[in-house]
Order: C-alpha cells, then sequence, then structure tokens
C-alpha cells in the first residue's frame, strides 16, 4: 500500500508529512501480541481508505521517534499506540484493545 509508510526519525516524519493536513500514525510493537491485533485492525482500515495518509514506527527500533513523539503530543508513551493528526495536531488517539477499525471509522464520520 502505498499509503502506508514506515517513519524511523524525526526528518521522515517530517517529510512524510509535508504538505499534508491530516493523517495516522501507528506506534507499533513488534513483540507484543496485543500490539499485533492492533496493527491487524490498523492495516485493514488502511487497505479502505487509500487516499488518507497512514505512518508507523516499531517502537524497539526507533524509540527516539517514539520517545519524540511522546514529548510533541504531551501524550504518554503506551504501545500499541494510534494517533490522528490535524494540522500538525493530536485531535484523536487510542491505545492497545481501542485501536480498532471500527473505532477509526466513527473518529472519521
Amino acid at each position: 500500500m502505498e499509503n502506508l509508510v514506515r517513519v524511523q526519525d524525526l526528518d521522515s516524519l517530517k517529510q512524510a508529512t509535508s504538505g499534508t493536513k491530516h493523517y495516522w500514525l501507528f506506534k507499533h510493537s513488534s513483540t507484543c501480541p496485543v500490539s499485533a491485533a492492533a496493527w491487524n485492525e490498523f492495516n485493514e482500515y488502511c487497505s479502505l481508505h487509500p487516499n488518507q495518509l497512514f505512518l508507523f514506527l516499531v517502537v524497539q527500533e526507533d524509540r527516539e521517534l517514539s520517545n519524540n513523539i511522546e514529548a510533541l503530543t504531551r501524550i504518554k508513551h503506551e504501545s500499541p499506540q494510534l494517533f490522528h493528526f490535524s494540522n500538525q495536531s493530536v485531535d484523536w488517539h487510542a491505545s492497545h484493545g481501542d485501536i480498532t477499525s471500527k473505532s477509526m471509522q466513527e473518529f472519521i464520520a
């Protein structure tokens, strides 16, 4: 999916979101079964919405970016964690079992 992009540092995040008003950002743990389930939900929603931008990072490999996101958003780090940004500000976020394709759809509706 061309609308699903991995970001690994602040520069790649800024580049991916340049000129974009709305996007999703998923903080994924590669070792957590809850994160695996949330990842599947995230990907389901992503596949149904090709005109939206979906970014992700892997917390074990992209720790510095994960920490930077916590500092920038002032939202305590959790994993898995999903944010929706509008005009560079978080307007929705969820973690763990609250990350579902349905909850994402309900937010956008």
